[in-house]
């Protein structure tokens, strides 16, 4: 077999242990789609960025990491009335609690983005998520939406946790903890904890690993005849977490899916309201207020809008990218929030931007990070 067999080994997730699950269907993955390469979406311009307050820097492996034993526009406005966050179906997967599900932590290696030091020559297939500050490790993971656990067990290294959602949709936690706050058959709300981010022994810095896909085990992924040698791999159901960026497909036509951009899509049912904080440590001091979101019609600047860390502003509409992402690296990354201000005129701001902290390959951005998230509290 040729040396790449090789390397699927040594690069990729560690092996499945036994674990107890609760059976479900498995659909067939998705009908592959030729890969096409991401350019910046249309003005208002989304360049990749270099952080402007930068994420603590972790030690970058130099070999391959082993696996581990499984141990100013007008002043922002108050949302008034009873607290629309309530109305959220789904919030972000990690968080620090009294804050913001999500503040405190950025994407380090996004969704169908190349991880250079880890696993070159790959696309990742969720979205790996680290602290801002300090290590990540003991950080509080929970479930982006109600559904039922359906899988807890594994050496990723760590424990995973796999829910099943309405619509045939899953939500996947890795590199957690042994000590989980949850089980199999289990059924859960949206912001229920499921576990901590795991201490790892090996040369990987500690993080959450977190998947939306539409399946548990598909046949060319991680069913009974996959079609890459993953380690995880045969009727295994973690996954791999990669996908060769030489195969004929992306990681959506396989079934997996743009976190952020599913749970942004998701967040608010048809007719109900919420609101949005300014992140701890926004990307910029200030940003711009424009009168429409890319690709919807043509965009024009309103102002200036300061950004102050806890500000919370009502939620009109929000734009996110398609699930299925059809593009590359975090480019492909479209996240916008329409908001009110205190004099009821309303505006569009970008919530989640490209950043280069961490870049593929061709030099693309990898990492994304953001100035808002939803107005839901940690526990």
């Amino acid at each position: 077999m040729r040396r790449i067999a090789i390397l699927f080994v040594v690069l990729t997730l560690a092996a499945c242990a036994a674990t107890t699950a609760v059976p479900t269907p498995s659909p067939a993955p998705a009908a592959t789609a030729a890969p096409t390469t991401a350019s910046p979406i249309a003005a208002p311009a989304v360049a990749a960025i270099a952080p402007t307050s930068a994420p603590a820097a972790t030690p970058r492996p130099t070999a391959a990491p082993e696996p581990a034993p499984t141990t100013e526009a007008t002043a922002p406005s108050t949302a008034s009335g009873p607290s629309a966050a309530s109305t959220f179906a789904f919030s972000y997967p990690i968080g620090i609690p009294g804050r913001p599900l999500g503040d405190g932590f950025f994407i380090r290696h996004g969704f169908a983005t190349e991880n250079t030091w880890y696993n070159p020559g790959y696309w990742h297939t969720g979205e790996d998520w680290y602290a801002q500050a300090g290590d990540t490790a003991g950080a509080r993971v929970y479930a982006v939406a109600a559904g039922q656990v359906i899988y807890a067990g594994a050496n990723y290294p760590g424990r995973v946790v796999i829910v099943r959602h309405a619509g045939d949709l899953y939500s996947m936690y890795g590199h957690l903890d042994p000590r989980l706050d949850v089980k199999a058959g289990q059924q859960v709300a949206r912001g229920d904890l499921i576990g901590t981010v795991l201490r790892r022994g090996d040369k990987t810095p500690n993080h959450l690993h977190f998947e939306m896909r539409t399946f548990m085990t598909a046949g060319a992924v991680n069913g009974a005849r996959p079609r890459y040698p993953f380690r995880c791999s045969v009727n295994c159901p973690p996954g791999p977490g990669y996908w060769p960026i030489d195969a004929p497909d992306l990681p959506g036509a396989l079934g997996w899916r743009n976190p952020t951009h599913a749970i942004n899509r998701r967040m608010l049912a048809p007719g109900s309201a919420g609101a949005i904080v300014v992140a701890t440590r926004p990307v910029s001091a200030s940003i711009t207020l424009w009168s429409a979101p890319p690709g919807e019609g043509a965009p024009q600047a309103l102002g200036e809008l300061k950004l102050r860390p806890g500000q919370r502003y009502p939620l009109l509409d929000v734009r996110a990218g398609p699930e299925q992402t059809r593009t590359t690296s975090a480019l492909s990354y479209q996240l916008w929030y329409r908001i009110q201000t205190t004099d009821g005129a309303s505006g569009w701001v970008q919530a989640a931007v490209p950043s280069a902290f961490e870049t593929g390959g061709d030099g693309r951005p990898s990492s994304v990070e953001f100035n808002f998230y939803p107005d839901r509290e940690a526990s």
